[in-house]
């Protein structure tokens, strides 16, 4: 490991780190997601008592249903839902999130201490075939060589701070 930064360039990207899941992957992805694309969520909410979901841009007199339909009738009463926030920041995959791949350069910060480097070092996955590997119940599709799998995976499901070098192939 090498527990050395890397050197201040325009291509490196701060941000955190993700076990991107998601239906049709068959398996979870070791990601990154830049921060320039995570805003603090200010507008999506959910209730407290009948768990429904409302996007406040989308409709901005709030969260509304047809209670006379049999299958909204667990629905609070327009004026009677005790909403908040669904979470604290809303990522945006479409342009921030970039899933790890083998060369790129990868800096691991601790949550607490923001100084303190856990780990840094290119990225070398081992590939594994669909549903053969697995950490914590969550089926993966490759392993960091030389890692523990079960720390490597830590740092994406606590989502650590990370500095990212992109690996660029250079034409001759």
């Amino acid at each position: 490991m090498d527990k050395r930064a890397p050197a201040n360039s325009a291509n490196v990207l701060e941000g955190v780190l993700e076990l991107l899941l998601e239906t049709g992957t068959e398996g979870g992805y070791w990601a990154f997601q830049d921060k320039k694309h995570i805003t603090k969520n200010t507008t999506i909410f959910t209730c407290k008592k009948c768990h429904c979901y409302w996007d406040k841009t989308r409709d901005p007199n709030g969260p509304s249903a047809n209670l006379s339909d049999d299958k909204n009738s667990h629905l609070c009463e327009k004026d009677k839902h005790e909403l908040i926030l669904v979470c604290s920041e809303d990522w945006d995959y479409e342009k921030g999130l970039y899933i790890l791949k083998n060369e790129d350069h990868l800096t691991i910060y601790s949550k607490r201490d923001s100084k303190k480097i856990l780990w840094s070092g290119k990225i070398s996955l081992k590939q594994h075939s669909s549903f053969t590997k697995h950490i914590f119940g969550l089926w993966i599709h490759a392993d960091q060589k030389g890692v523990n799998k079960k720390t490597w995976a830590n740092y994406f499901l606590k989502h650590c701070p990370t500095k990212l070098v992109p690996f660029k192939k250079t034409t001759t």
